[in-house]
């Protein structure tokens, strides 16, 4: 009987403390509010960075090429079809910067453009006219002078390409808008 008793008073101990564990649990101690503290800080400094980066973007702290071609596509009033075939030769010349385009004639000769724009290459003319004046479309006198072979350009292409559809204002909307 001796030892019976043992075995309930220790089954007795075992769950008073179980119940002390839970009935103490309500207080809040010291890793508690730390834990607390971290966690508002955390969210703090999280608002912080994000409000660092969307300032840095609508200042302008980036560099976007695509976006300055973008924009002076949009300064130079090209239509639709216009600002693709520039992307077209853009990527076709392999530029990191396509506003290049805007600043380089020598990037519309056609050389440069290749065979790919053989179709294309009147309304790339007269975008080049529209785009850097009448003095940059003109042949200087060190492009005057013909090439010693024979150019690739007159023979035409193997597949025909198709040209770029084109998304103009008809001519009756245009006298209204002004």
């Amino acid at each position: 009987m001796h030892a019976i008793s043992f075995i309930l008073i220790a089954e007795h101990n075992r769950s008073e403390t179980f119940r002390e564990g839970f009935r103490s649990r309500g207080a809040t101690g010291n890793t508690d509010v730390l834990l607390g503290l971290l966690i508002v800080a955390a969210l703090v400094a999280g608002m912080w960075a994000i409000s660092r980066l969307l300032g840095l973007r609508r200042r302008g702290g980036y560099n976007s090429p695509w976006r300055l071609f973008a924009d002076l596509c949009k300064a130079h009033n090209l239509n639709w079809s216009e600002r693709w075939l520039l992307r077209r030769v853009a990527r076709h010349q392999g530029l990191r910067d396509p506003g290049r385009l805007f600043l380089e004639a020598e990037r519309w000769e056609e050389n440069n453009l290749g065979p790919a724009f053989v179709l294309e290459y009147p309304r790339l003319k007269a975008l080049q006219t529209r785009i850097l004046g009448t003095a940059a479309a003109k042949p200087s006198a060190a492009s005057a002078v013909p090439p010693s072979r024979p150019a690739a350009l007159a023979t035409p292409p193997l597949f025909p390409t198709i040209s770029s559809p084109t998304l103009d204002i008809p001519p009756w909307t245009v006298e209204s808008s002004r």
